[in-house]
């Protein structure tokens, strides 16, 4: 048996296992930058179930709370969404011979860019003004995760302000380092070190004060 073949009757096998013990999902691809999650892009509807993954199984560096998902993905792709009771899940990874790696998100972001220089040499007010703002993406979900490490910030009212991870799934729109994101609980994060991989994004973030 080749390996097509293989692939082809584990996805169904996965499938034929999600009918018995999993939930209806739908499944999104997303397309430009804004919500990827409405309606015109739902393109299939599918059971599905999601768990921790296999013991032991070493995942890349960011994605140690993915999870391994059950379902027949013949028609899906890494960067697609799956919405289900559950919450939201990206398609991170759909390795040939394993179960898909799905990362379930926790929060909705949206990302603007600030601008530039207004002019060469020396300008006036060097801060971010909200007029130089950029839309980059907005109703996006993600999985956005305290690191643990924290600073004091640089007001005395500020504390100590967390360091964070984020992860967005492929499709997301480019994202770049001092990028301005912002969650639905109005807290604003910078982008410091910005990675694509063939997992999607993953961003480190310094939370700003208020």
């Amino acid at each position: 048996m080749d390996g097509v073949t293989l692939a082809d009757r584990l996805s169904r096998g996965m499938g034929a296992a999600a009918r018995v013990f999993g939930v209806p999902h739908d499944a999104f691809r997303p397309q430009g930058a804004s919500n990827p999650l409405r309606a015109e892009l739902r393109f299939l509807r599918l059971p599905a179930a999601f768990d921790g993954g296999d013991p032991g199984y070493r995942r890349a560096r960011g994605y140690e709370r993915a999870m391994r998902g059950t379902f027949d993905a013949a028609y899906l792709r890494v960067g697609d969404l799956l919405r289900g009771p559950s919450g939201v899940f990206f398609v991170a990874l759909l390795p040939a011979l394993n179960r898909p790696l799905c990362v379930l998100t926790n929060a909705v972001l949206r990302v603007e860019r600030p601008g530039g220089a207004g002019a060469a040499g020396l300008n006036g007010y060097g801060g971010v003004m909200v007029e130089q703002l950029t839309p980059v993406l907005s109703g996006w979900p993600g999985q956005l995760l305290p690191t643990g490490g924290g600073r004091t910030g640089p007001l005395p009212g500020d504390g100590v302000l967390e360091g964070f991870a984020l992860l967005l799934p492929l499709g997301a729109p480019a994202m770049r380092t001092g990028d301005l994101i912002l969650d639905a609980e109005e807290r604003r994060f910078v982008a410091g070190g910005v990675e694509l991989s063939e997992l999607g994004w993953r961003v480190s973030l310094r939370q700003l004060g208020v």
